[in-house]
């Protein structure tokens, strides 16, 4: 079919495609369960998708982009699991989606196809943007070693956010009320997983831009992420909650609130 050849022509429009298949579905089926939350897990998965299909339709490709390609479907993948994860675990709507629900009322099951599903969708395409770049262009990588270097940083990105889930995860699990985690990962910066994302999509347009030059102007992909990690769904809208905690406010004057301390403070 005429327009099957045409999606796949470009892995700008194939990434566009089939992230747009996915989260309509995955909102069709929001909406018949009453939870918008889902498509928090599906963020992830997104981007596996847009990376995997790329790769498909793609022509030409160096072992570093096919590799860069496969970093971000891993970090999708994990973030996937992660994330449903815990959604299963909690078995109710996220209290933003609560929110949204209650303040659309009974037209919220349509517009969360525009105020949730599209705008997420767009995003995952926009951020997505260096990886489908570099697959367009093609080619040999034009400079291996800095494209190395990119993957390593999107790597230690990967392990390090990993890590700091794993151990929110235990430490929910068996936290007393009122109890705050600052250990670990979480005694250098009050977001080491929102640090380390970022991390890891700073390493993969390095990457990319090392393997592709002419995807340089991507650079707004990162940027985008990192503004979103730091100002809007991440760091500061979870600490509009956790400044109500009892010991949240000291821990913030002794804690970085994105980039690690080298040097742990020791507690007061």
């Amino acid at each position: 079919m005429a327009w099957i050849e045409i999606l796949t022509q470009s892995p700008f429009r194939a990434g566009a495609a089939s992230v747009a298949l996915m989260l309509t579905l995955v909102w069709l089926v929001s909406v018949r369960i009453k939870d918008a939350s889902i498509v928090d897990m599906f963020w992830g998965f997104g981007f596996s998708v847009v990376a995997a299909v790329s790769l498909l339709v793609s022509n030409n490709l160096s072992p570093i982009a096919t590799a860069t390609g496969l970093m971000v479907v891993a970090w999708g993948l994990r973030l996937f699991v992660h994330l449903g994860t815990r959604w299963k675990r909690e078995g109710k709507e996220d209290y933003r989606y609560q929110k949204m629900r209650a303040h659309h009322g009974r037209h919220f099951w349509w517009r969360s196809a525009l105020t949730v599903y599209l705008f997420q969708g767009l995003l995952i395409w926009l951020v997505a943007m260096p990886v489908m770049a570099s697959f367009y262009f093609g080619g040999t990588t034009a400079a291996p070693l800095i494209a190395i270097i990119g993957l390593i940083i999107a790597f230690a990105g990967l392990i390090m956010e990993t890590l700091a889930d794993i151990q929110l995860t235990q430490f929910r699990a068996m936290a007393k009320p009122g109890e705050l985690l600052d250990s670990g990962w979480w005694s250098r910066t009050r977001h080491p997983n929102y640090f380390a994302d970022a991390m890891f999509w700073w390493g993969i347009y390095i990457a990319a831009i090392a393997t592709s030059p002419e995807a340089i102007w991507t650079i707004f992909a990162p940027i985008v992420m990192t503004y979103l990690l730091m100002n809007v769904s991440g760091a500061k809208m979870l600490e509009r909650q956790l400044i109500k905690k009892p010991g949240y406010a000291e821990y913030m004057t002794r804690t970085n609130r994105f980039v690690p301390r080298l040097f742990r403070s020791p507690k007061a």
